[in-house]
């Protein structure tokens, strides 16, 4: 959850917290890793699926 609430308090982008929050936050992880090459930028395709955000609005 703490990638979804990132990313919509940062950027104003909504993830849902099943699949693209879970992919970001890997994604974030791994940029924290230094799992990456600086060599340019990444691509993060949403795929969608906001609509399940809110089945976890208590919770967001």
């Amino acid at each position: 959850m703490a990638a979804v609430k990132l990313l919509a308090q940062l950027e104003g982008i909504l993830l849902d917290p099943v699949y693209t929050g879970k992919a970001m936050a890997g994604l974030i992880d791994g940029i924290s890793q230094k799992r990456f090459k600086d060599e340019g930028p990444i691509l993060f395709v949403h795929t969608g699926g906001a609509p399940a955000l809110f089945a976890y609005h208590p919770h967001i």
